[in-house]
């Protein structure tokens, strides 16, 4: 315990990547763990909580201690901290976690009911609503809820297949009942 003591308190290159390289970590965790709970998986997001504050007592510990001696530590702490916000971004944005809303606003009936057939031969659910336009234009909106991974997908297949389209995405919060829920991929 002592050498890691010594370790920690010292000025070496070591000690600023340790410092660095474990705030990176801890941020990237704590984003993680926040979107985690936000899209209901809160056991997931509890367990990454306790690497997030082991973490966190690590790192700050040892950036804090000799601070006054050796500012570089803070420097090194605080863009950590933004590279590891950068870091949890990204790793969300891999994961692509929950569940989102795709609202497609066609122009053409026909071509929604086209892309509509085209979707659910490829296995996802989705609602035909009718709408109406500015000035009172008919139009078609297709609703599709998926996993947030499919979204790119079906956003290429919308886009190449029929450009005219409306686009709107956002996340969704909770899903319940309906064949929706069953079929969800």
């Amino acid at each position: 315990m002592d050498k890691i003591t010594v370790f920690l308190t010292g000025s070496s290159v070591y000690v600023y990547l340790f410092i660095f390289f474990g705030k990176l970590i801890e941020v990237a965790l704590s984003s993680l763990r926040s979107q985690l709970i936000h899209k209901g998986e809160r056991v997931l997001g509890a367990l990454v909580a306790v690497f997030e504050y082991a973490f966190w007592l690590t790192i700050t510990a040892s950036a804090i201690t000799g601070f006054a001696d050796d500012p570089i530590k803070m420097l090194v702490l605080i863009l950590a901290f933004a590279a590891g916000n950068v870091l949890g971004s990204i790793l969300e944005e891999k994961l692509a976690l929950g569940y989102c809303s795709i609202l497609c606003v066609f122009m053409d009936n026909s071509r929604a009911l086209l892309a509509a057939d085209q979707l659910r031969s490829k296995g996802y659910a989705l609602t035909i609503i009718p709408s109406q336009g500015m000035n009172g234009a008919d139009r078609t909106t297709l609703q599709i809820t998926v996993k947030r991974k499919h979204v790119p997908v079906i956003r290429e297949f919308i886009r190449s297949h029929f450009p005219e389209t409306v686009l709107s995405v956002s996340a969704t919060q909770q899903i319940i009942g309906g064949t929706l829920a069953k079929t969800i991929k």
